[in-house]
């Protein structure tokens, strides 16, 4: 998977291993693969890792070279355990275009089968 060159650094995702393969104008793709510093004492990911994972392609749908998405929200839904070894994929799509902001609908999927589903919220500003 090659990154898109033009895309911004998020060095959170960096950080994270998340590997962000498509960005901007309303729709994100991005990568990772569970380690065990993302688990919790369970041994299944973390939720807090998964809402990362989540907003990290949020973040990446919102913003683009001619608009700043400010996110004022997301909620997120953990539907099955993630593991370690597990190869994530989360997918960020427009799903309610507004006059200023956009409402957008996240899924984390492993394989074919979606782990998890976040919502989220973000107001469209024109960059300086």
């Amino acid at each position: 998977m090659t990154s898109q060159s033009n895309a911004p650094v998020d060095n959170y995702a960096k950080h994270l291993g998340v590997e962000i393969v498509q960005h901007g104008g309303g729709h994100a793709e991005s990568f990772v693969t569970v380690t065990s510093d993302h688990l919790n004492p369970h041994g299944t990911t973390h939720g807090a890792f998964l809402f990362s994972v989540s907003g990290i392609a949020l973040a990446a749908a919102a913003n683009n070279e001619t608009h700043s998405g400010v996110i004022s929200h997301v909620a997120i839904d953990y539907l099955r355990p993630v593991r370690e070894g597990d190869q994530l994929r989360a997918e960020a799509k427009v799903d309610v275009r507004l006059p200023k902001e956009d409402i957008y609908v996240v899924k984390v999927y492993r394989g074919d089968e979606v782990v998890a589903r976040a919502t989220g919220r973000g107001n469209r500003r024109e960059r300086a």
